[in-house]
């Protein structure tokens, strides 16, 4: 098994990885934008040593000096042990969330080496069986939940009983391609007829497909190259095929970051769409009018607050496109930032599977208190995110603390209940 990690780690460390490896000072810096070692105090945690089985085994192939200790014996080559030890550290207690590299003063983007280890630890067999069971599934079925085309067709065509708008499914020439992901067909189901109501209401062409129907990527989230590529290519193979200007993601943080920023490197070229999440589409149809909402629908004397999400906001940007959204729909005076927000905003806890982690849960209700530490500082009464994961995690992790006058709501549904048709 430590034959495969090391091939993985091997392939993948050239010079981009050696200049990253070799570029840390040791300031800690990192550590201190670690929900999951600020939570804890585990210093196992900290983000750098995260890949210090990366950077042993750069040292002992690639290093002169690396070479010489491992043949005299002061270097001790990694062991199976060792590898289930960092299955623990890279995928328990970490969200991939990106505040680390955003606060490196050396620029070292601290979760792809994460990505790194995690790929060299799921080689070997060591990821845990949560996301290996969801990956397989995806892989099967095309869900993570193991939901099958034909549990999307009842979902897709139960639309005209809630909200009377047939759903187009596979339509070529659609200027949009919407897809969706497993935790709404799950969870949530009703963001399709939300969603459906507001495209309608904006005039928009668009178009689902049971080929391109889950914007999760579990290749991404456990470190399977191949199986991330796969379904990348579903969904490029059928936005193609549609010949969509644009493919929308609903409400997924990971599966954006995958189609916007993976997907142009796997096929080599400059994608002939356009990949747009829902945090910047509804806030732009509102400010060009394309829709109408009920401006202070939710001015109710409840205090608002924006959860920033770590792949939407800090990796995707959309900081202010939401947040001008809440200022027309819960009045200006009623939406408060929490004390870490925007590019420094604290992660829910939940992302990276760990949700799908059983063991990781001490870990994830600890990393939340830290979210809601802030929650209780700026007093709210609501929290809004774009993110169906966060909601998920933010509902958990209020239950957990037994907090029981918090709501959580998505933008989508919101931008529905207010709208004027």
């Amino acid at each position: 098994m430590t034959d495969k990690t090391m091939d993985v780690f091997v392939k993948k460390t050239g010079g981009w990885a050696a200049s990253q490896l070799e570029a840390c000072t040791r300031c800690g810096l990192c550590a201190e934008a670690c929900p999951y070692y600020l939570a804890t105090g585990n210093p196992d945690y900290t983000p750098i040593w995260k890949v210090e089985l990366l950077s042993r085994a750069y040292q002992q192939r690639f290093t002169l000096v690396g070479k010489v200790k491992t043949a005299l014996g002061f270097n001790k080559p990694i062991t199976d042990e060792e590898i289930k030890d960092w299955s623990m550290i890279d995928f328990n207690a970490c969200s991939m969330c990106g505040k680390c590299a955003a606060v490196c003063p050396m620029g070292i983007e601290i979760p792809k080496l994460i990505g790194t280890v995690r790929a060299g630890v799921n080689a070997a067999g060591y990821a845990p069986e949560g996301l290996k069971s969801k990956a397989k599934a995806q892989d099967e079925f095309g869900s993570p939940n193991g939901d099958t085309v034909d549990a999307y067709k009842e979902w897709f065509a139960s639309a005209k009983e809630k909200v009377g708008i047939d759903v187009p499914v596979d339509v070529k020439g659609a200027e949009i391609l919407v897809v969706f992901t497993n935790l709404e067909i799950s969870t949530k189901k009703s963001n399709l007829y939300d969603l459906a109501k507001i495209l309608e209401a904006a005039g928009i062409s668009w178009t689902t497909s049971l080929e391109a129907r889950d914007a999760f990527n579990m290749g991404k989230i456990i470190g399977d190259g191949k199986l991330k590529k796969k379904l990348l290519m579903r969904i490029y193979n059928a936005a193609v095929e549609l010949g969509v200007k644009k493919v929308l993601v609903t409400e997924c943080g990971h599966g954006f970051v995958a189609l916007r920023d993976d997907l142009p490197e796997v096929v080599g070229k400059a994608l002939p769409f356009e990949v747009i999440h829902i945090a910047g589409l509804l806030p732009d149809l509102i400010a060009e009018g394309k829709i109408k909402v009920q401006a202070g629908k939710f001015a109710n004397g409840k205090t608002y607050t924006f959860h920033d999400s770590c792949k939407i906001q800090r990796t995707g940007g959309y900081f202010e496109e939401p947040r001008d959204a809440l200022k027309i729909l819960v009045g200006e005076s009623n939406l408060k930032d929490m004390a870490s927000n925007r590019e420094e905003g604290l992660c829910c806890g939940g992302g990276g599977g760990l949700r799908a982690i059983p063991e990781a849960k001490d870990n994830r209700m600890a990393a939340f208190k830290l979210k809601l530490h802030e929650l209780e500082e700026v007093k709210a009464d609501v929290v809004v995110s774009t993110c169906d994961n966060c909601q998920l995690q933010i509902k958990d992790g209020l239950n957990f603390y037994e907090v029981e006058d918090v709501e959580v709501k998505g933008l989508i549904e919101m931008v529905a209940d207010a709208l004027i048709v």
